[in-house]
């Protein structure tokens, strides 16, 4: 799971995770490790995937760009060999939006599941199209990860993981990801009782807001795509019933001159 793979990133259980039908993490979290004497900060989000109520998942969304303010400057998109769906695509781009392909890596869990097949491989031949679509977004950044591996192969995985990170983040110029959500995230205010403070719950109504917008342009996109797609086959029908009534006025327009030749002659 993602608790598993932050601890595996951080090289110590700094996240708990257990093998269950159902995921541990109920709340974002923070931790801080470094590797090869640089910093890391990472933060645990609760799946995305997951079928949670609106306001239970706008919460989860908000806590998450409230601890990684100003913005983060990479996106690890978990995803377990051969579990990703349409529906999962969908998700992405209404939680994090189309803006921030430019800052995902996908990370494929359960490397050791592939056996003699190189990572590569998989990715080459697999079946799975909006995979597919979503690795080419993200400009072919991914990369593999066994949360059971110990000792030198543990430290090579942790090696390809750093180095497709460093490379997004120079061809990034080191700008970290940000949208309108950033500049307002503060730390968490919550009243003397323990509860969420008026400033908290503002917040998290502008992050529904900003979910709500994301949804509404992708189903704008997608009625604009539909209305081209059939506005498309429209005038292919309509160029090929005129090229064929053109053809056979020709082939009439031919046997009326044999006709008339033929006429002449007799």
């Amino acid at each position: 799971g993602k608790s598993a793979t932050g601890n595996s990133i951080l090289c110590q259980p700094m996240f708990e995770s257990r093998l269950g039908a159902q995921a541990v993490l109920r709340k974002c979290q923070l931790a801080t490790g470094t590797w090869n004497g640089r910093n890391i900060l990472q933060v645990d989000m609760h799946s995305i995937f997951d079928k949670a109520q609106d306001q239970e998942m706008y919460k989860h969304i908000g806590d998450c760009y409230l601890l990684s303010a100003p913005g983060p400057h990479v996106l690890l998109l978990l995803s377990q060999l051969g579990r990703f769906t349409a529906q999962d695509t969908v998700s992405v781009k209404e939680v994090i939006g189309a803006g921030a392909m430019r800052h995902v890596v996908v990370l494929f869990t359960h490397k050791e599941d592939l056996g003699d097949i190189s990572l590569n491989e998989y990715v080459v031949k697999m079946d799975n199209y909006n995979l597919q679509i979503l690795v080419q977004k993200c400009e072919n950044r991914y990369c593999g990860l066994n949360n059971q591996a110990t000792g030198e192969e543990q430290r090579e995985q942790l090696e390809k993981l750093m180095a497709v990170v460093e490379n997004l983040e120079r061809d990034n110029q080191g700008n970290f990801y940000a949208n309108n959500l950033f500049p307002d995230a503060q730390v968490p205010q919550r009243s003397g009782d323990g509860t969420l403070g008026e400033e908290h719950r503002c917040y998290l109504a502008t992050v529904q807001v900003h979910i709500e917008e994301q949804k509404q342009d992708l189903n704008e996109t997608g009625s604009h795509w539909a209305f081209k797609a059939v506005h498309r086959v429209s005038f292919l029908s309509i160029s090929s019933f005129i090229f064929t009534s053109f053809f056979l006025l020709c082939i009439l327009k031919f046997f009326l001159v044999i006709f008339f030749v033929l006429l002449s002659f007799l």
